[in-house]
């Protein structure tokens, strides 16, 4: 919680950046166990 709070007192624009790279990381990790289900398919 204490994190959240800091993240809170960051301008707008760091924030925004934050929540880019917080999206790149969830959509990596999306498309990871994507392949990985449809390697497992394959095999």
């Amino acid at each position: 919680m204490e994190k959240v709070a800091l993240l809170e007192a960051l301008s707008d624009n760091e924030k925004q950046t934050i929540y880019t790279m917080l999206d790149a990381f969830i959509g990596k990790q999306k498309l990871k166990d994507a392949l990985s289900g449809v390697l497992n398919d394959v095999k």
